[in-house]
């Protein structure tokens, strides 16, 4: 047989590991709470408004950070705090800016500044029901409709959205597997 050594460390040496992994946990925590409340975060998508590009329960990643430095664009999927039902979010997609007028033609089409939309993201075959209504957008404000024309509450309803309750843009669907990708 052969010479085994037994290794008994000293209550020093385990105290000073068992250190060692708490210090590691400890700033695993803290860089992944920094990287949720400034970065990124995970958001599940609440009502069939925004369908078919998110579906309800789709778990999606919004970016944070980004859209503070290259702005919101027309296009852009955000997500925004409720103008009306405190502590809830929703996600729409950005239409109208600043000194914008958007009619919302009884003919299904939207006109921004008197010109139709160039991509509107509406996708069924009914056309949208629109009453005709025209909104001027206010300084600092957007307005958001949700790509299920027909089933959204959005900005028709309860108005443009400060840009100060916009807290991000969608960047991906990361559930369920087979809706995987990139949002643009």
């Amino acid at each position: 047989m052969g010479k085994h050594a037994i290794v008994i460390k000293s209550n020093k040496s385990f105290g000073r590991e068992f250190l060692s992994y708490l210090s590691v946990i400890f700033f695993a925590a803290l860089i992944s709470i920094i990287f949720r409340i400034f970065f990124f975060e995970p958001f599940i998508v609440p009502t069939p408004s925004m369908e078919p590009t998110l579906m309800v329960n789709d778990k999606v990643i919004v970016n944070k950070f980004s859209f503070k430095y290259s702005g919101i664009k027309r296009g852009d999927i955000i997500v925004f705090h409720s103008p009306v039902t405190q502590g809830k979010d929703l996600v729409k997609r950005a239409i109208a800016f600043e000194g914008e007028t958007i009619k919302l033609g009884t003919d299904g089409v939207i006109y921004i500044n008197g010109k139709p939309l160039d991509k509107d993201y509406y996708t069924s075959d009914s056309p949208p029901k629109y009453t005709g209504q025209s909104f001027k957008i206010g300084k600092n404000e957007i307005f958001v409709m949700g790509d299920n024309r027909n089933d959204s509450y959005d900005s028709r309803y309860f108005g443009p959205v400060e840009k100060t309750e916009v807290f991000g843009k969608v960047f991906m669907i990361y559930w369920p597997p087979s809706r995987i990708k990139i949002v643009k």
